[in-house]
């Protein structure tokens, strides 16, 4: 008896949307295969060339009798080939925008006179070499294999030109024909050299009251004063910079010595603050506290030890090394006096701002430079001041600005935080000076 049959297992019905899904992963690896053998086949035949390259190759440098080809013979009477010339090295470039430097071309050319040098880079030919040979290890840089690098006197210039024109960077882009981007790189680079470099030398301490040059009162080595210097305003803090003027502003507070040469400067401080906040945050003052300004310079006035001092507004602190004119009301002949003198030695102050200002104008109008490097800008503008006065440039009178008539500020009054001793030098210095 035949044994039975096993029971069927019916296949689960497949839908249509699982059958074509199937197929389509069917037909990819299909397609991969194809793919990959056809990549196969043409390595292959890539291999295959270039094995019979290098056999024609290698026939052809044995006919010719190449010393490439090894020992073998050569053929009599055929000369070897010639082998072609090295293929001329490129030179690599990064690709940048066509510019034109007809302006630095014709300067180069020594087509500009004492005048025209003077209207566009506010010094003479003789300072601006000088200023080149003592900075131009700091801003000169070495060409690449992407581009030839900037010259250190087209780098002078064009922040010479930047500070004293007073233009927008674009300006100096089309002037010089360089990127704007490249302009603000080298203004900060001259900028930050002539601070460390040339500050050094040229804002100083005078050796005493008869290297700064003020014939009287006695014992007077420079007037103190305040510049508020206007900015766009800043994303931080803004109402800090707000000054009692209505505008935003930085101060640059400034000892001056009886040519109109700065020997000190103080730059940074927000134009809200006032000018005795402005003088205690100050290096200065921290030096004159401590006595290490013009250390063991007193002399007898009148039977009182004056020291070596400085002169101020009405703003200022009264103390030894710091004097201030009398307050108005009921003074004496002598008081008066004072007051005249001081007023008189003031004006150095103002005069000096007015042609730092007048030779740098990026000094006059608002400011859109980074805040945090002002500082480093005005105190740049300020040395350079310095250099053009000490080597006799040239200072055109329709540059001059005429510091407008501010409004002082509010006076300290006579008693308040003074010095005892401060009020028995100024009245002893009231008492020698004569009409």
């Amino acid at each position: 008896m035949a044994a039975p049959a096993p029971p069927s297992c019916p296949l689960p019905a497949l839908s249509r949307g699982a059958v074509a899904l199937c197929l389509l992963h069917y037909l990819r690896l299909q397609r991969g295969r194809r793919l990959r053998e056809a990549a196969r086949r043409h390595r292959a035949a890539r291999r295959r060339r270039a094995r019979a390259r290098w056999g024609r190759r290698f026939a052809l440098l044995w006919r010719a009798g190449s010393p490439a080809a090894g020992p073998g013979p050569r053929p009599a009477g055929r000369p070897p080939l010639p082998r072609p010339p090295p293929a001329p090295a490129r030179e690599r470039r990064l690709w940048s925008k066509a510019r034109s430097s007809a302006f630095w071309d014709t300067v180069r050319a020594k087509a500009f006179g004492p005048g025209e040098w003077a209207d566009n880079f506010r010094l003479g030919p003789a300072t601006f070499d000088y200023l080149c040979g003592r900075l131009r290890g700091a801003i000169q840089r070495r060409d690449t294999n992407m581009r030839r690098a900037i010259p250190a006197e087209v780098r002078l210039a064009m922040t010479l030109w930047r500070l004293g024109a007073c233009t927008e960077y674009r300006a100096v882009e089309q002037q010089f024909g360089v990127s704007r981007s490249t302009v603000c790189k080298i203004l900060r680079d001259v900028c930050e050299a002539v601070v460390a470099i040339l500050t050094p030398a040229y804002v100083a301490a005078p050796a005493g009251p008869r290297a700064a040059g003020f014939p009287a009162p006695p014992q007077l080595a420079g007037v103190l004063g305040a510049l508020h210097i206007p900015i766009r305003a800043p994303n931080e803090n803004a109402a800090g910079y707000f000054n009692r003027r209505g505008w935003h502003s930085v101060v640059l507070q400034a000892a001056v010595d009886a040519r109109g040469c700065f020997w000190d400067v103080n730059v940074g401080c927000p134009g809200r603050q006032t000018d005795a906040q402005v003088l205690r945050a100050s290096e200065l003052y921290q030096r004159a506290q401590r006595g290490e300004l013009f250390p063991g310079a007193a002399r007898d006035v009148g039977g009182v030890q004056v020291p070596v001092y400085l002169l101020g507004g009405p703003s200022y602190p009264l103390l030894p090394w710091l004097m201030r004119p009398y307050r108005a009301g009921e003074l004496t002949p002598a008081q008066r006096r004072f007051n005249e003198y001081a007023a008189a030695a003031r004006t150095v102050v103002g005069v000096a701002f007015g042609r730092l200002r007048g030779r740098w104008r990026c000094l006059q109008k608002r400011n859109d430079t980074d805040v945090s490097f002002l500082p480093t800008l005005i105190a740049a503008c300020s040395t350079l001041h310095n250099v053009c006065e000490m080597h006799g440039d040239v200072f055109q009178p329709r540059w001059m600005v005429e510091e407008e008539e501010e409004e002082e500020e509010d006076p300290v009054e006579d008693g308040e935080g003074e010095d005892g001793a401060a009020a028995e030098i100024r009245e002893a210095l009231a008492l020698t000076l004569r009409d």
